[in-house]
């Protein structure tokens, strides 16, 4: 906007920029991205190419995979045994996607193999921070494969450094937007805006749990979208140690057989060789983790573990911290996606209100949902139509 000549105010209702995307070195003394860590879609991600040029320790993920069956580490045979059936269910969504179908992964996937729930757990919770149950097989076709790669000093940091220097007024939220007149009333608690036009970035979580209120309300078919592409629930139950316990090297993947495919974790060990795991819990299960409190978190994390490597977790752990992003009133969840039977909602979320009310964000991107840079692009992209709209 400002390099198009247009005036506007910027304001966030947190304490710092970037949202979802956070990183901050106080909990563990290294960093720690409380949400976004994995930077994808390089071929169209602009924060792929700002840490590349960033000076940051910038670097693709490896593919090291510690597998773990009920009774310990997983055989050859148990290992290919999950590979094959998470090439079975992905290949059922696909298809099901491909054939545009907009109904959930669990009406169409296999189920009934020793690791089918475990490819569930990993393609929905673990992915999607979803159930199986609870996103679209449309909707999860039309997202954009990658490869991951890792800043070392944290997604966050990216963001933070890319927004050094614009004027952000940062714990200013937005509690009503009247748009009766010709142009938006933003009502915050430092007084109210004028404008011509707003641009919406807040989650489709906050937008349906009524926290920002509209004066007249949104028209019903904005409304349907938003409770349409709902947010998913993901959470990092973060543990430092003071070795590799798991012997992976930097950034190896651990997984375990999850019966039910909902209650489990996939933990990234010795994130960039720092010695934090991120032991992630998504879906139903991370709701619950929330409602019982960071204790519970903790004690399910680290008792899992020890039913994994045995009683050295505890000589070995230094701290732990947890994520809460669904109870937090600015995010209500960690992404979106489209529940079964809403992919075409997305389109409609796009749409602007009245040529004075635009969303952006993740949520409103067409294959980059999920991801900071489908935030960034969507972003961008919003502010060139309402620079257009606006002259």
């Amino acid at each position: 906007l400002r390099e198009q000549g247009v005036s506007y105010v910027q304001i966030e209702a947190g304490a710092h920029v970037g949202g979802r995307a956070w990183t901050e070195n106080e909990t563990f003394g290294v960093p720690f991205d409380h949400g976004a860590h994995w930077v994808q879609s390089e071929t169209r991600n602009p924060y792929f190419n700002r840490a590349k040029t960033s000076g940051h320790r910038f670097y693709e993920a490896p593919e090291t995979y510690g597998i773990y069956a009920d009774d310990g580490p997983a055989t050859a045979q148990q290992e290919d045994a999950l590979w094959s059936a998470w090439d079975d269910v992905y290949g059922a969504i696909t298809t099901a996607g491909r054939k545009g179908q907009d109904v959930s992964p669990a009406s169409v996937a296999p189920g009934d193999g020793p690791w089918d729930k475990t490819a569930w757990f990993g393609i929905g919770p673990w992915e999607m921070g979803k159930d199986m149950e609870d996103f679209s097989c449309k909707d999860w076709y039309n997202s954009a494969d990658s490869n991951d790669w890792y800043c070392a000093e944290g997604y966050g940091r990216l963001v933070a450094d890319y927004a050094a220097g614009l004027p952000i007024h940062l714990k200013t939220p937005a509690t009503r937007i009247v748009w009766s007149g010709k142009g938006v009333e933003i009502d915050t608690p430092g007084g109210t805006i004028r404008a011509k036009a707003v641009i919406l970035t807040v989650s489709t979580g906050v937008l349906a749990g009524g926290d920002l209120a509209f004066d007249p309300p949104l028209p019903v078919e904005t409304q349907d979208a938003i409770q349409g592409i709902t947010m998913g629930d993901y959470n990092h139950i973060a543990l430092q140690f003071d070795e590799d316990i798991f012997d992976l090297g930097e950034d190896g993947y651990v997984l375990h057989r999850v019966a039910d495919g909902k209650e489990g974790m996939g933990i990234l060990t010795n994130a960039s060789g720092t010695g934090l795991a991120y032991c992630d819990v998504g879906g139903s299960f991370a709701r619950d983790l929330e409602r019982a409190g960071e204790a519970a978190a903790l004690d399910y994390a680290l008792g899992k573990l020890r039913s994994l490597i045995g009683a050295d977790v505890d000589k070995h752990y230094v701290a732990g911290a947890v994520t809460m992003w669904t109870a937090d009133p600015l995010f209500r969840g960690c992404y979106a996606s489209a529940v079964p039977g809403a992919h075409p909602m997305r389109a409609v979320l796009r749409q602007p209100v009245g040529d004075r009310i635009f969303f952006a964000g993740e949520a409103c991107h067409p294959s980059l949902w999920a991801t900071v840079g489908g935030a960034d692009l969507s972003g961008a992209e919003t502010a060139a139509k309402v620079a257009r709209v606006l002259t």
